[in-house]
């Protein structure tokens, strides 16, 4: 058996165009991770043949996707499905079918958690698994070079079982048994990030899991219990990175300060290796505390970024993230003055949220002094809070993302809150870049704080790249 893996083009987004997609094509390659550690673990515990295509990172368009698989020749191709880009992920399915049609077609990913069963009525798609695939879709794959049927395999959908099965997502409770991702099956030197002191880079999951609900989140591990890797475990994982020559880490867990006794025993475990590794971590801005700040930076941190979303206490309350604002300010001049560069995320647009609070966010993340910072306006997503509320009290006025699912590619014609239109969102996110990142005082500090020219030198290009691609798209 040979398996391909398969990370989609992304050409056809759900929100046809965006400005801040234009923006954020300019900041780089990331690994398909999900994908990477599925096939780490189908070339530990099963007998198959195993490839990985990332579209995305190898610039493919259709045709040359096409040729791929076909020099391929697998049995078995596994799909990333995501809401956002849904119909690439359909075209991809429709290619490998043409390729040939006795291809296994199995989808995976986000998507398929939201749209279980309006995937698996696809023509182009044989199978679903759901949850964690790293065992099902072992199973799946050994159950298919048998040829026998996979209708009682838990955790996958199929045509002949979609009717008289009761889904139950699939989830892995020891983390430390799996195999680290296979990165060597990927072009792993290809990777790449505007924010990396150093290209290649790679991204790194030591934790499943998100014990918060923010109602604009829609992650599939939001309100779980976080599942831990072990520090040993995620030692090990560093020093395999570092043996492909990458040094450069981006830790993708949702919460990576959640545990304290395991951020230091992490940091000591870095530590006690002496592994020359800069690594990028993503936390809560009230999950922190100096100790742990200085052993961070000891042990090769470099920096930290934020979800903080709004400079409005009563937008903290409504989107359920609910940090002190004055905490926040003391804790990224915390995390500043022990060296380590901040990032912050926002978003405007949000329910209940007034204009003078949307210029509130923006004051606020100048008056943090960030090093970077994003904005973005808000975008009511499947199975969030607040799109099940606007469904119910009509302020949304039918569920178009079901209707975006049922009838992709039309892409989706309004995906911001009602109250505010895409015409004033759009005005208002270049004030928000440009409030931010042109003043004088903001570029004198990013010249004198870099620790990499080249760095610096790809941040200005991608810059006045992403803001030539605007000018054009405006007029």
């Amino acid at each position: 058996m040979k398996v391909l893996l398969i990370y989609p083009c992304l050409k056809y987004s759900a929100f046809g165009y965006a400005p801040q997609q234009i923006i954020a094509t300019e900041a780089g390659f990331y690994p398909p991770l999900g994908l990477l550690y599925i096939a780490g673990y189908l070339e530990k515990y099963a007998s198959c043949e195993v490839e990985i295509l990332d579209s995305v990172t190898e610039e493919l368009n259709y045709e040359e996707l096409k040729f791929k698989v076909e020099e391929s020749e697998p049995d078995v191709v596994g799909i990333y499905f995501s809401t956002f880009y849904l119909y690439d992920s359909i075209l991809t399915a429709r290619i490998v079918k043409r390729v040939n049609p006795e291809i296994f077609t199995v989808a995976g990913g986000p998507h398929v958690y939201l749209y279980p069963y309006e995937t698996i009525d696809l023509p182009e798609i044989d199978y679903v698994v759901f949850g964690e695939g790293e065992i099902v879709f072992k199973v799946l794959v050994e159950s298919l070079g048998k040829r026998n049927r996979a209708d009682e395999i838990l955790g996958v959908l199929t045509k002949t079982n979609r009717n008289r099965i009761s889904l139950v997502k699939q989830r892995i409770p020891d983390l430390d048994q799996l195999p680290l991702p296979a990165r060597h099956l990927s072009p792993y030197r290809k990777y790449s990030s505007i924010l990396a002191k150093r290209n290649p880079i790679t991204t790194f999951m030591s934790s499943r899991g998100c014990p918060y609900n923010c109602y604009f989140c829609n992650n599939l591990e939001s309100g779980q219990k976080v599942r831990f890797r072990s520090a040993k475990n995620v030692v090990d994982e560093l020093e395999s990175c570092i043996s492909l020559g990458v040094y450069d880490i981006f830790f993708f867990d949702e919460l990576f300060t959640l545990n304290r006794r395991r951020v230091n025993d992490i940091c000591d475990e870095i530590m006690r290796r002496s592994l020359p590794i800069r690594w990028h971590i993503r936390s809560r801005a009230d999950t922190i505390d100096e100790g742990m700040v200085k052993k961070l930076k000891k042990a090769g941190c470099r920096l930290i970024q934020f979800g903080i979303e709004s400079g409005s206490s009563h937008i903290q309350k409504v989107i359920n993230k609910k940090l002190s604002l004055e905490q926040v300010q003391k804790n990224i001049k915390m995390v500043r003055d022990n060296g380590i560069l901040t990032y912050a995320d926002f978003m405007f647009g949000l329910p209940e949220e007034s204009n003078e609070e949307m210029k509130q966010t923006v004051e606020f993340a100048m008056k943090l002094n960030l090093d970077y910072a994003w904005f973005g306006p808000f975008h009511t997503i499947p199975e969030t809070e607040f799109y099940r509320r606007g469904l119910d009290t009509k302020k949304i006025k039918f569920d178009y993302w079901k209707s975006y699912v049922e009838n992709v590619p039309e892409p989706i014609q309004q995906y911001w809150w009602p109250d505010f239109n895409y015409e004033d969102l759009t005005e208002f996110l270049f004030y928000a870049f440009r409030s931010f990142y042109l003043r004088p005082k903001y570029i004198w500090q990013r010249l004198l704080k870099t620790d990499s020219v080249p760095q610096l030198l790809s941040e200005a290009k991608a810059g006045i790249k992403a803001l030539g691609k605007l000018v054009l798209k405006h007029g």
